[in-house]
């Protein structure tokens, strides 16, 4: 691979345009990212064997995105760029992890090395992928294990038959395969190997190649992940409550994100993100774009390939036990979330680049594909100058200069995709091979999701600033001591990472009255407690015109506070002010009535 060749700079300089502005070029946005940026900051320090919220254990996920994410923070500050900077690690590393499954299973050839490098830019820029890599969350580790484990396992089981290179070749790519597994399970726990599992399973079964489950190189490399699970287990299993964390990281969060079974209200994952019948199928289109219309004619010619016999017949199929065993069993899980779904996108862009090659000699279907797409980067591109507009009349306005830089950068890829829309005499066959043309669309998609996106993103850095919410708690609670009440995980982590070590503590209300310490809140504390419910479209739009007398709290919200914390009130305690974030993420701050005994 001669990275000084054109073809590779270009793209890799576009995502790492794409990458750059979703990672570093914005705050902790919820749900979620203030949560597990509160979590690596408690191991920045020092390496836990769990992370903490509010001094407890966190026991939902193994905790190497934590430590890397801490790591990160320690050397270069406690700033959102610092604890993302490892997403871009992992967002190299499933790119060319892809880039080698795919040299695998498509060869060497001129030819297929365009491909190659097409799909591996078509999976980094999918939508979902995308959504993945630049969230602080755990699930971008987990994609780039599974990139790694599917490249090295793809490796091991393409090795025909039984002379010294060929076992060199299965003991190479097993090696890899389990490198990657214990990359994935110390991301998210053995739900990280759902797709890897099936993938090889459903191969093995497919192809008849059963000697594989005996193969030495398979156990014995097998011996790493287990060797580094069992070393951590031990570890968390040291801890005073470590029998607890270990149910709550095997049985809880495994078991009950799948199956509705009895447990701790707390830990009741089964109640949240409900799934419904064909969820990820249904919404499959939007995980994939722009490139759905090219996947669905993937899926198409997927249907020939797995069937017919050729050379590629077992690459079709590796690509099919990819993408859709995880997704299947994922549909019949309790739980639903898109980014569950991320390492089933990794058959789908294997599916998508095995159709380049046929595409190249469909050239009717190669027109469809390529006039589809550009429609629908047009569509993305209108919608974005209409809400970068659109905002700029509101309260959420850019900076100018990062206005009419997002607004031509849009316009300019609208007039591109228009430009190719609506040619006329637009020529019957491409004037450049389909791997070039579609990298073309995906520096356009680059461009639109980066520099299109600024205007938007400075709006939504705004409306999620959760730091400035913090230091208005602050503000109010002076040298008064602060105590939340009944916080949430979103709660916990502002005020682990934007308030004084020691300068508040919570409170559930369940034990306000226990003897446990946590009695009736001091005199002079400054009580905080979260403000249920959202924003309505009336409030939205006073807050986006500028009426400062709405949304705010009003009397009757004051008189429904102290309805909802009855004790807060029976203790004498009254709201004097609330502090708001836009789309209703709001507190009541409490004091104590004067003249009222303890």
């Amino acid at each position: 691979m001669n990275l000084r060749n054109r073809q590779a700079l270009v793209p890799l300089a576009a995502l790492a345009l794409l990458w750059c502005v979703g990672m570093f070029g914005r705050g902790y946005w919820t749900p979620d990212e203030p949560r597990e940026a509160a979590l690596a900051a408690s191991v920045s320090h020092q390496a836990l064997p769990l992370p903490t919220l509010d001094g407890a254990s966190f026991a939902e996920k193994p905790p190497l995105s934590y430590w890397l994410a801490g790591a990160a923070m320690r050397a270069l500050g406690a700033h959102p760029a610092a604890a993302r900077a490892p997403q871009l690690v992992y967002a190299l590393l499933a790119f060319f992890a892809m880039l080698a499954l795919l040299r695998g299973l498509l060869g060497d050839s001129a030819e297929a090395g365009a491909a190659s490098w097409c799909g591996a830019v078509l999976f980094a820029t999918s939508g979902l992928v995308y959504q993945v890599q630049i969230w602080l969350d755990t699930d971008a580790l987990l994609l780039a294990g599974v990139c790694v484990a599917l490249a090295g396992m793809y490796h091991a089981l393409s090795a025909s038959g039984e002379d010294a290179p060929a076992r060199r070749a299965r003991w190479r790519g097993y090696l890899v395969m389990h490198a990657g597994l214990t990359l994935a399970f110390f991301a998210k726990n053995f739900a990280a190997w759902l797709v890897p599992v099936l993938a090889f399973l459903c191969f093995i079964a497919w192809e008849r190649r059963w000697r594989e489950l005996w193969r030495a190189e398979f156990w014995t490399c097998a011996l790493l992940p287990v060797a580094c699970i069992a070393l951590w287990v031990s570890a968390v299993a040291a801890q005073p409550d470590g029998a607890r964390l270990l149910r709550i990281l095997f049985w809880n969060n495994l078991t009950g994100r799948a199956l509705p079974i009895a447990m701790e209200a707390k830990f009741d994952y089964a109640s949240g993100h409900h799934n419904s019948p064909g969820r990820y199928f249904l919404e499959l289109p939007l995980y994939l774009l722009p490139w759905t219309l090219l996947a669905a004619y993937a899926l198409e010619a997927a249907w020939r390939g797995t069937r017919r016999a050729s050379a590629r017949r077992a690459a079709w199929r590796f690509g099919v036990c990819a993408a859709f065993p995880g997704l299947l069993l994922l549909s019949l899980a309790t739980t639903a979330r898109s980014i569950y779904a991320a390492p089933c996108m990794i058959g789908f862009a294997l599916l998508m680049s095995l159709a380049i090659e046929r595409l190249a000699a469909d050239t009717a279907a190669t027109r469809r594909v390529l006039t589809g797409t550009a429609v629908l980067l047009l569509l993305v591109s209108i919608v974005v100058l209409g809400v970068n507009a659109a905002l700029q009349w509101s309260v959420l306005r850019a900076p100018w200069p990062l206005y009419l830089l997002s607004s031509c950068t849009a316009a300019g890829v609208a007039a591109w995709c228009a430009g190719i829309c609506i040619a006329p005499g637009a020529p019957r066959t491409p004037r450049k091979p389909i791997a070039a043309r579609l990298q073309q669309f995906a520096l356009a998609w680059c461009l639109l999701l980066s520099l299109g996106l600024l205007s938007l993103g400075s709006a939504v850095n705004r409306a999620q600033d959760l730091e400035s919410l913090a230091n208005r708690v602050a503000w109010n609670a002076g040298t008064d001591p602060l105590l939340l009440w009944n916080p949430d995980e979103t709660t916990l982590a502002w005020a682990q990472l934007y308030l004084p070590a020691g300068s508040w503590r919570s409170i559930a209300a369940a034990g306000a009255n226990a003897d446990n310490g946590a009695t009736s809140p001091p005199e002079h504390a400054l009580v905080v407690s979260l403000a249920p419910g959202s924003w309505s479209r009336e409030q939205w739009l006073a807050y986006l015109r500028g009426d400062r007398d709405n949304p705010v709290a009003s009397d009757a919200v004051a008189a429904n506070a102290v309805g909802n914390e009855p004790l807060l009130s029976a203790a004498g305690f009254s709201v004097r002010a609330r502090v708001e974030r836009p789309g209703g993420r709001g507190y009541f701050l409490w004091r104590r009535n004067s003249g009222t005994n303890q």
